[in-house]
């Protein structure tokens, strides 16, 4: 049986479409495909990737030579399909290798990428978050990535019925990435301290905030697991930020800018640790999309800017807070013992109703890991079910 040649990654890519012809230029590799579709591939992007053992590390399928190493004005001199399907190619420098027709077509340019879809939310859209069954959900890889799925499109997703397990949570979370240590441990549980060091700790009423504004990169995700709930309150209010901060974009324009510009510092009030970080409220890439918010009302220090500066940004800091205390946009519900609820510290703000510590127990886990560690584990599950 021919086998294809291998690709300069771990990645599946599987042959949804033949070549049907190809035509080498000197900088250019136009495919056409059995679709009707073309693509172009430029000859320094293909000479680079080239799979052969010496571009390629054989064992850790990364670049293996640097880009000086390869003439500036490399072009392509014959290209033709292989039997196998593949596309060999020869360059300039003398190099006669060959490329995978999966991965042709899978890096190749056709129309700007469009983004997943985030699916904005408010009360009335989704009053729960979505849940999915715990002990199916960590026996089958597929119910998994559906969980992931919705933690990385709603923000929030919960497992649910899982068993009463020391240990448990870690595990979970270590199934997605490593866990991010923080001045509260490896891991933390909500609980009522004598001499707190954060709000959390206390069993009053918590306005909605994200977690550790006060590091250069707020930690991406965050997950708690009930291992014990018999007080009375203390539901969890939970809030999309996205929603929030595009409405204003739309209705509140001058307040939008605001968010999007004005650098806001936070620090953490402890006796053994200082940590500061500052940034926008809403955070935005090239293109204007919204990427991450940095909002938390009780770390915030004062605002250091031209008093002009400090009128516009305090509006607008107020302006999106009370949107984020308006009942509209707050999904609120309790802890239930057994669940697992993630969501994404730098999109959903989480907040608590004070609750009634006597005559009751109140049992939660948490732990936090990186949105990059969601991205990968849903690319590598969907990678292992496509093998």
């Amino acid at each position: 049986m021919l086998e294809l040649p291998g690709t300069p990654d771990f990645d599946v890519w599987p042959v949804t479409h033949e070549v049907r012809n190809v035509k080498a230029a000197a900088d250019v590799l136009s495919v056409v495909w059995a679709d009707g579709r073309t693509s172009a591939h430029h000859a320094l992007l293909l000479r680079e990737n080239s799979p052969d053992p010496v571009t390629t590390h054989p064992k850790a399928r990364e670049m293996a030579i640097s880009p000086t190493d390869i003439p500036q004005d490399v072009g392509i001199t014959s290209a033709d399909i292989l039997e196998t399907g593949a596309v060999r190619v020869q360059f300039s420098d003398g190099l006669d290798t060959s490329f995978h027709p999966g991965w042709l077509r899978g890096t190749a340019w056709f129309e700007a990428p469009k983004p997943e879809p985030l699916f904005l939310w408010t009360s009335a859209e989704q009053p729960e978050p979505p849940t999915f069954d715990g002990p199916d959900a960590l026996d089958h890889p597929e119910r998994f990535l559906h969980w992931l799925e919705a933690l990385r499109d709603f923000g929030v997703a919960r497992l649910r019925g899982l068993p009463q397990q020391d240990g448990l949570l870690e595990e979970i979370v270590t199934r997605i990435g490593p866990v991010r240590e923080s001045n509260f441990g490896r891991q933390y549980v909500l609980e009522i301290k004598d001499d707190p060091d954060s709000q959390a700790y206390t069993s009053g009423s918590l306005l909605q905030h994200v977690d550790l504004p006060t590091r250069e990169l707020p930690f991406g995700l965050q997950f708690l697991y009930t291992r014990d709930n018999t007080t009375t309150g203390g539901e969890g209010i939970y809030v999309d930020a996205y929603c929030i901060a595009e409405d204003m974009r739309q209705e509140e324009p001058d307040h939008f800018h605001s968010l999007i510009t004005d650098i806001w510092e936070y620090n953490n009030r402890a006796r053994t640790s200082d940590y500061r970080g500052s940034g926008p409220v809403v955070e935005t890439d090239a293109n204007g999309a919204i990427t991450g918010i940095r909002y938390n009302t009780f770390l915030r220090a004062p605002l250091k800017a031209p008093p002009e500066v400090q009128a516009r940004a305090y509006k607008a800091y107020r302006a999106f807070c009370a949107r984020a205390q308006d009942p509209a946009y707050q999904m609120v519900f309790r802890y239930e013992p057994g669940d697992l609820l993630a969501f994404d510290n730098r999109r959903v703000l989480h907040g608590r109703a004070g609750y009634e510590a006597k005559g009751g127990s109140r049992f939660i886990e948490g732990i936090y890991c990186d949105r990059d560690d969601l991205h990968s584990r849903i690319r590598t599950i969907k990678r292992q079910l496509r093998a």
